[in-house]
């Protein structure tokens, strides 16, 4: 492994170094694009419609608008606009007329008409239903006509796998063409209809050359060492991803990512950061929060600076070379500390927790992580979150990577000047395993919420000096 331009494979538990892009996706047939965005705007502008007008008859005001986008929020929380490999209408009403009537329950009560209840529930439930029907029917048969369905790629190999492929061929509903399998190291598979095209370690390859739309995991039929590595790859990987529960996946899948083939539950596997609106988000996050920090905490600056330059002399600034997003490499800054022997201890030295060559001011700034408030200035620049795994050096990362597996999976975001590992107390010198186990935790998880609960905590953990 190089420490810039890493070399990545889906055994290690890594992601290939193009982290976060959404370029290079297979062009769906135009018909078929259409039909899949247009369906659910569709949907959602009929929902909103109905409720609204079957408020204004019981009588004017905002409340008709208020109760049509209501309707919308709630269905699209609960994931009632997603389009689905097989649709299901009596999936769907049970939770469509839940919120339905919730919402005409309301309307009813601030009309102080109960009558109205039923009557607007009944007509409001009826256009949902109905048009849910159409619409399904309208994508299963365009699905089942179309001369070309999106192209899938199989990861497995045992008998649920062949299973699943019996099922793509003769269901032309689902709109899976299956390109082939991918042998994913079980030793007693045997492959099914369709052909083995590679390994784990070729899926970035794969999805490229055959132009690969859907990949199907079949739990069961991948060795459990290597699942969690195929499902990270996927993060960087231009296409959706359906994972086939192994019987004995006892954990509950929220309703609006559950997925069926012919009978097999399957969970959509969504990753929070790589949609382009989060990744916008979180950098207006980061700019805005940095900023107003970086501003207010001039005078801090000033005076951590005036001290290191009385304590050590010229040179404030500590320039590392650090890996970030997708193994490249960055200048992060920090208030220096000490001063190294020479540019090698520098890279390669583990901790300088107990060094003799540090003073006091030194302590007190790694004590107060103050040393760390330079990296605003890295996170403006967009080297850096303000959230993410905490960068490492060239030399440990390839040591780390080899190691210690997903490791290297952490590159997948940027670094972060704070994350879950960090509030967790894993800083320095601790489990390096069990670093990147939350760091991973944390992508696979990621929320704007979580975002905003790690900086809450950082800032509780340095003015009180509290560990979260």
């Amino acid at each position: 492994m190089r420490a810039q331009g890493l070399s990545f494979s889906v055994d290690s538990g890594a992601a290939p170094p193009e982290l976060l892009s959404a370029g290079g996706r297979p062009a769906a047939p135009r018909g078929a694009r259409m039909l899949a965005g247009l369906c659910p705007v569709g949907l959602a502008v009929l929902d909103g419609w109905t409720m609204a007008t079957a408020a204004a008859l019981t009588g004017g005001g905002v409340l008709p608008d208020i109760a049509g986008l209501a309707v919308v929020a709630l269905n699209g929380a609960g994931g009632l606009y997603r389009a689905r490999r097989a649709p299901s209408l009596l999936t769907d009403a049970p939770p469509l007329l839940l919120r339905t009537l919730l919402v005409c329950g309301i309307v009813a009560l601030l009309r102080a008409d109960a009558s109205a209840w039923l009557w607007t529930a009944a007509l409001c439930g009826t256009v949902q239903l109905g048009s849910r029907a159409c619409v399904n029917a309208m994508a299963r048969t365009y699905r089942t006509r179309r001369s070309r369905g999106r192209s899938a790629l199989v990861v497995g190999t045992g008998g649920t796998s062949a299973h699943v492929l019996d099922v793509l061929r003769a269901r032309g509903d689902l709109g899976l063409v299956v390109a082939g399998q991918v042998s994913a190291g079980d030793p007693e598979g045997t492959p099914g209809a369709a052909p083995v095209l590679g390994e784990t370690a070729d899926l970035p390859s794969l999805v490229e050359a055959h132009g690969i739309e859907t990949l199907v995991v079949v739990a069961e039929d991948v060795r459990p060492d290597r699942l969690d590595a195929v499902l990270r790859t996927s993060f960087a990987l231009p296409c959706e991803t359906l994972l086939v529960q192994s019987p004995s996946d006892v954990v509950p899948v929220v309703p609006g990512r559950r997925e069926y083939l012919a009978g097999l539950p399957c969970a959509r596997v969504e990753w929070g950061l790589r949609a382009p609106a989060a990744r916008r988000a979180k950098r207006v996050l980061d700019v805005v929060v940095a900023s107003l920090v970086l501003v207010f905490a001039l005078p801090l600056l000033a005076a951590c600076a005036v001290a290191v330059r009385a304590e050590g002399g010229p040179g404030v600034l500590f320039r590392q070379r650090r890996i970030g997003l997708g193994g490249g490499e960055f200048v992060l800054l920090k208030f220096r500390t000490l001063k190294p022997a020479d540019e090698r201890e520098a890279d390669t030295r583990w901790t300088v927790k107990d060094d003799e060559r540090m003073g006091r001011v030194g302590r007190f700034l790694r004590a107060t992580s103050l040393d760390e408030l330079p990296q605003l200035w890295n996170v403006i620049r967009g080297d850096m979150s303000l959230v993410g795994p905490r960068p490492e050096r060239p030399h440990f990362v390839e040591q780390f990577s080899r190691t210690c597996p997903g490791y290297a999976a952490r590159h997948r975001v940027p670094a972060g000047m704070t994350g879950w590992a960090q509030i967790h107390g894993f800083r320095g010198d601790t489990s390096i395993e069990l670093r990147a186990r939350l760091d991973n935790h944390y992508i696979d998880h990621w929320s704007f919420t979580v975002d905003l609960k790690i900086l809450l905590l950082t800032a509780r953990a340095m003015l009180f000096r509290d560990p979260a």
